[in-house]
């Protein structure tokens, strides 16, 4: 189970490593903007010292904080709980994990986070691989934890060992 984690997120981790390096050096040389899928997708370059939707702007030490913190307690969590939990809830906390890894990582040796995917067809927030892990890694924590027998048995249990007396 550890080794099988430690896996997923080192490929979630360098992925989005790979990718912010890889296209973000081709937008460099493109203008910082290039079209994927015309009138759907393109790339472009930006770096975001906040949140989405441009929340907590120029916050990047807060946000590193709160980013190290959550990370520190989803490995907590799954270190603590990991082999009892259901396989969904801890690839959607890995998911999360690797992505606020990745965008911290940016936060603490870059100052901003890299971010490059954008839609042409909504007004959304310019984005990267990372936030697609969390947001995608928090949906099927949902998912797992509300939709699922497994995963409410799992935190029904959890609670249980709580109210038990130490013997």
């Amino acid at each position: 189970m550890l080794f099988s984690s430690l896996l997923i997120f080192a490929c979630l981790f360098a992925t989005d490593l790979i990718t912010k390096r890889v296209i973000c050096g081709v937008l460099a040389e493109t203008g910082g903007r290039m079209d994927f899928i015309p009138h759907l997708l393109r790339f472009e370059y930006a770096e975001n010292t906040g949140m989405a939707w441009g929340m907590f702007k120029n916050g990047t030490l807060f946000l590193s904080i709160v980013t190290a913190l959550a990370c520190a307690a989803i490995i907590f969590f799954l270190i603590k709980t990991g082999k009892k939990m259901p396989l969904p809830m801890r690839l959607g906390l890995l998911m999360i994990l690797a992505g606020a890894a990745g965008n911290l990582f940016d936060r603490v040796f870059l100052g901003f986070v890299r971010d490059f995917i954008a839609f042409d067809f909504i007004d959304f927030p310019i984005f990267n691989f990372a936030d697609s892990c969390v947001t995608i890694g928090g949906i099927l924590l949902f998912i797992s934890l509300v939709l699922t027998k497994k995963g409410r048995d799992f935190f029904k249990n959890l609670d249980d060992e709580k109210e038990k007396p130490a013997e």
